[in-house]
């Protein structure tokens, strides 16, 4: 599937935004790094993992079917699992078609600002990008 980046990350805002999530432009940004490195066709799911060191104990990364490469990582359940629904969504879209949200008017509130821009999901030490 080949989605151009900023399109990518418009349509990804755009959805996140319907379901009351926000991710900070790095946290977008990022994801939109690595999407194309995790292909395939499997849904995308979210996967708890111990974490060694840092705040908090767990960290859920958004992976595509058995995958271990991640697209997103979170130390809240809630902030991967709606990462996870929208590539979903977005790639459900992307097969039939459709335009994100059902309609242009979703995306042309999302250009316009109307969509909120901020963080729902708690910026903290845990949702920094992990490497290796």
């Amino acid at each position: 599937m080949t989605i151009e980046p900023n399109d990518f990350q418009s349509r990804l805002r755009v959805l996140l935004g319907l379901q009351g999530a926000v991710l900070t432009d790095e946290e977008l940004s990022h994801t939109a790094e690595r999407y194309p490195r995790c292909r395939g066709k499997e849904h995308w799911d979210v996967r708890e993992y111990v974490r060694s060191t840092g705040v908090g104990a767990r960290e859920y990364r958004v992976v595509r079917g058995g995958s271990i490469e991640d697209v997103y990582r979170s130390t809240e359940r809630v902030c991967a699992a709606a990462v996870g629904t929208a590539l979903n969504e977005l790639e459900s879209q992307e097969r039939s078609g459709e335009a994100p949200g059902g309609g242009a008017q979703v995306l042309r509130d999302a250009a316009r600002g109307q969509i909120p821009h901020g963080s729902t999901c708690p910026t903290t030490p845990g949702n920094t990008w992990l490497t290796g």
